[in-house]
């Protein structure tokens, strides 16, 4: 597995909206839905609307229920759909881990609660092999300047 970022939502190929995630000098590109991509795009923004859209009540539930989100991991590629599934543990009140789960999600949806609870996303290598491309083949005006500009 190796970690990754999020570079952000932009629209790909016949307008349809990816979320793109980097390691390295890889960038790995989702296909994602249009509600999803605004959720994504909301989280990173830290935009905050008057009641809870679907990715926040996922986030607290999880609280609700005593579970924490420790990662989202991209772990296959069959038939150009991505699987993931959302890392959560449950602990006593002592802080021991009773139970870790692991559920199964969309990558859109589990990347649209990662930036929300802000734990680190994971990709497996074999994905990363199969679909990520070079970094360089982002748009020269998408392209960040230097690494500064990753990191916000």
């Amino acid at each position: 597995m190796v970690a990754v970022e999020i570079l952000g939502v932009h629209e790909g190929a016949n307008s349809h909206p990816m979320v793109l995630l980097r390691h390295e000098d890889r960038v790995l590109p989702i296909v994602v839905g249009l509600n999803e991509a605004n959720a994504i795009q909301m989280g990173l923004m830290e935009e905050k609307v008057g009641r809870p859209m679907t990715h926040d009540l996922v986030c607290n539930v999880l609280a609700g229920l005593g579970g924490e989100l420790e990662s989202v991991t991209i772990y296959k590629l069959e038939n150009d759909t991505f699987f993931a599934h959302l890392n959560v543990e449950r602990k006593s009140e002592e802080g021991v881990v009773e139970q870790v789960l692991r559920i199964d999600a969309r990558p859109s949806d589990g990347v649209a609660v990662a930036v929300r609870i802000g734990c680190p996303i994971y990709v497996d290598e074999a994905v990363m092999n199969t679909a990520a491309q070079d970094l360089a083949i982002l748009n020269p005006e998408d392209e960040p300047e230097d690494d500064d500009e990753l990191d916000s």
